[in-house]
């Protein structure tokens, strides 16, 4: 079993590469939504019409932050496993003292078990081609941001018990990520 501090040392390591990934879902959740409401739902020939590409686009926003989530969810043998860094948190209880309650600690992890189980739900039912509509998806992208939640309030709670620190979780951009639709795709073709 590790130490104390090498257990610290591992999980403050472990929490901040999950953390990396959870920022970067956090990213691809935001950009997803401001394209949908600052792009799509206001421009009428988006949001009136039925478009495949559109629907191909929720498709794979769905299933990859499905799958990245609950990569994170689950735990890995081979990477990084939020539920193993809880789990070896369990036994160094004398990090906990002071900070969270037992019951706390349960009811965190409880949280988690719940929202992978709910998003495992949801990648084992098909998506099928005429499913993607955003009224249709909303259930998915509820279950989605509700994770996304729960793991990151986890991930700060437990950064902040291993380390003594802060671990920013908050998007930010350098340059606008919709800046790409300033100006047409489609470039005319020139015979």
């Amino acid at each position: 079993m590790l130490s104390e501090k090498q257990f610290r040392e591992r999980a403050k390591s472990e929490l901040r590469q999950i953390g990396d990934q959870i920022l970067a879902l956090a990213t691809d959740r935001d950009i997803y939504w401001k394209l949908e409401r600052e792009i799509i739902q206001n421009n009428p020939q988006l949001s009136e019409s039925r478009s495949e590409l559109l629907d191909m686009l929720r498709g794979c926003y769905i299933d990859a932050m499905v799958a990245r989530l609950l990569r994170l969810m689950d735990g890995e043998d081979d990477g990084v496993s939020l539920p193993r860094v809880l789990a070896q948190l369990a036994n160094h209880p004398e990090l906990l003292h002071d900070r969270i309650t037992e019951s706390e600690f349960a009811d965190d992890r409880g949280a988690l078990e719940r929202a992978s189980a709910r998003l495992r739900g949801f990648s084992a039912s098909h998506v099928g081609r005429h499913d993607r509509t955003l009224s249709a998806l909303a259930p998915t992208h509820r279950e989605l941001d509700a994770a996304l939640a729960v793991i990151i309030a986890v991930v700060e709670t437990y950064y902040w018990i291993v380390s003594d620190g802060y671990i920013d979780l908050d998007v930010e951009y350098s340059v606008d990520p919709l800046g790409i639709f300033q100006f047409a795709w489609a470039a005319p073709v020139l015979t």
